[in-house]
């Protein structure tokens, strides 16, 4: 088993992120970074601290459905895995490797309760079998008559004759746990078009209190004479 070296984190590692995304990080660690860092008596190398680390974050470049935003416990531990917890300066491959591990992937399971909510216009949490016989019969991988009359027999969890799609997924996915080896695609390219996305909390001003010294009165701060 290869050894992890810390100054090389990227060796056996592929990036997740797009050309673009990519570009755009090194090209913030460029004009970030400074060259703080001797190797054993070798050229300075540019880092950047962990403060930039936040800094960083703080401007928000991924979309929350892509990215999780770590907490300072959470970067801390990161950096100390990369033995870097006393000097707090990373390298640029650091920085990359460390980013790249709060990337979010699709989840498959989630992606397909969100695919079965599209039809469910009246947000009814279920679907009708007819509704159901459809879907499974014209999108996507086309099931067979057979196919689908199992399908159907196995999606009626409740025993009601309606698809509580949730419920459906959920049992679908202990049947067949290998279910979570398939590669899932998110269902809306667009993050900002996913329903299941919740939007950003928008920041409040805190609300102005007077003090014990305020006063309406206009101060006049002549003496008298």
């Amino acid at each position: 088993m290869a050894v992890f070296d810390v100054f090389n984190p990227l060796k056996n590692v592929t990036p997740r992120f797009t050309e673009e995304k990519l570009s755009e990080i090194i090209e913030w660690f460029d004009e970030n970074s400074k060259p703080l860092l001797i190797i054993d008596n070798g050229e300075p190398i540019n880092v950047i601290t962990v403060e930039k680390i936040k800094d960083f974050l703080e401007l928000k470049k991924f979309h929350r459905r892509d990215f999780h935003y770590p907490s300072y416990a959470e970067i801390m531990n990161e950096v100390e895995k990369l033995k870097a917890g006393i000097i707090r300066m990373i390298t640029k491959d650091q920085f990359i490797y460390m980013l790249d591990k709060w990337i979010l992937m699709p989840d498959i399971k989630h992606e397909l309760k969100l695919a079965f909510k599209v039809f469910d216009t009246e947000k009814r949490n279920f679907l009708e079998t007819d509704d159901f016989k459809v879907i499974v019969t014209t999108y996507a991988d086309v099931f067979s008559e057979a196919e689908t009359r199992e399908l159907l027999r196995d999606a009626n969890v409740r025993g009601d004759g309606n698809i509580f799609y949730e419920d459906f997924v959920e049992s679908l996915f202990q049947v067949a746990p290998e279910l979570y080896q398939l590669e899932a695609q998110y269902l809306y390219e667009n993050p900002n078009e996913d329903p299941s996305v919740l939007p950003e909390p928008e920041e409040t001003l805190p609300t102005p209190t007077a003090t014990e010294g305020d006063s309406k009165t206009p101060v006049n701060d002549k003496k008298d004479s």
